[in-house]
């Protein structure tokens, strides 16, 4: 269940964002129809139809954003109907005397791992598609993937606008986490105007945007503003990284990174978190020899072991004997049957796969092994 962390808290992190953005939009709006009220007041002689219009466009500034606050309210219903949603899925999965509820919460579960794959992998149609035939819509967070959709676009195409405008909703929480995407954001547009030799617009740009970050960015503005010095195919091996368009392709990485954050999102997919559990769970040390292979172990399948292989070998406190053919444990319920299979293929004589060495069947005896 620890795993299920982040199915909790997505959603009210969520919600904990649209009451914030609501209660901001509340306050602005009030103190601006506010002080236009006592504005009004403070006329001595003011003309009636001058007050009527003044009125009128009050009046539509308050529907506005009654409109607003409505739009609100739905968002955090919406909110609010994942996180019940949520609770009850999770209530499912506590009652274990029930085996077809357990296998219909497991079945569950995994459509809810291969929508989050595909959420990070951009597959946002077939993520979509795949909640809506399991009808666990309320159970994934496709909302914040496609919310970040076009920031990744705009990245994409290298525009940082749609990048910028996240982080200045969110400004707040990416202080808290240290996060400095909107300085690296910058030093990506400055680069940018650099590239096509607009060094008067870069210059003002970095006096406006980079020169308030000096104070704790120092060394990546001096860094930043040397590249004037610089064209965009320069072979300086200081300088030519600053141009280098793979800087883009890190962006995206980095707002991926603080979007998971933001949203208590793990920072990798679950289903590489829970294939990599499942198979350090029953990797043994023989799983790394190719001569020791097991027919039946994940751990041993030619497309695991490559994700296997770093990762560490589970506790067995107790041996078990596993037929290397078969896959099968093998105990006094179940002997090696490969054995007999092996004798009719060779006119009842037995050939070592290992070392080639031919014995008549008789000639076995059996080994007890305590």
């Amino acid at each position: 269940m620890e795993l299920e962390y982040s199915l909790m808290k997505a959603p009210h992190e969520g919600m904990n964002k649209v009451f914030r953005q609501s209660h901001k939009c509340i306050e602005k709006e009030m103190a601006q129809v506010g002080s236009a009220i006592f504005d009004l007041c403070s006329k001595p002689n003011i003309n009636p139809n001058d007050a009527y219009t003044s009125l009128d466009k009050l009046v539509g500034k308050l529907q506005g954003l009654k409109r607003k606050i409505e739009e609100s309210k739905k968002d955090e219903e919406g909110h609010i109907q994942r996180f019940r949603s949520r609770v009850e899925h999770i209530k499912t999965f506590h009652k274990k005397e029930d085996t077809e509820s357990l296998v219909r919460w497991n079945n569950f579960r995994v459509d809810r791992i291969m929508v989050d794959y595909m959420l990070r992998e951009g597959l946002y149609d077939s993520a979509l598609k795949l909640a809506q035939e399991a009808n666990i819509m309320d159970l994934v967070d496709i909302d914040i993937f496609t919310s970040s959709k076009k920031v990744i676009e705009g990245l994409s195409y290298h525009d940082v606008s749609e990048a910028l405008q996240w982080c200045a909703d969110n400004r707040s929480k990416l202080k808290k986490i240290k996060s400095n995407l909107e300085f690296s954001l910058r030093i990506q547009e400055f680069i940018e105007l650099v590239r096509t030799q607009k060094l008067q617009q870069a210059i003002s740009y970095a006096r406006k945007h980079l020169a308030p970050a000096a104070a704790t960015n120092m060394q990546e503005v001096q860094k930043a503003m040397a590249t004037i010095a610089f064209s965009k195919d320069t072979k300086c091996e200081r300088y030519q990284p600053m141009f280098d368009l793979q800087r883009w392709v890190e962006l995206v990485e980095q707002f991926k990174h603080d979007c998971y954050i933001l949203f208590s999102l793990t920072s990798r997919s679950m289903l590489a978190i829970s294939l990599e559990a499942g198979l350090s769970a029953i990797k043994t040390p023989m799983c790394n020899d190719t001569t020791t292979k097991n027919a039946n172990c994940p751990a041993c399948n030619d497309q695991f072991h490559r994700v296997a292989l770093a990762l560490p070998c589970a506790l067995h406190s107790h041996s078990r004997l596993v037929c290397r053919l078969t896959g099968e444990i093998m105990n006094e319920d179940n002997p090696p049957m490969a054995i007999l299979a092996i004798a009719a293929k060779h006119n009842g004589c037995i050939v070592c796969p290992q070392t080639g060495v031919v014995y008549k069947l008789e000639e076995l005896k059996k080994a007890y092994i305590t």
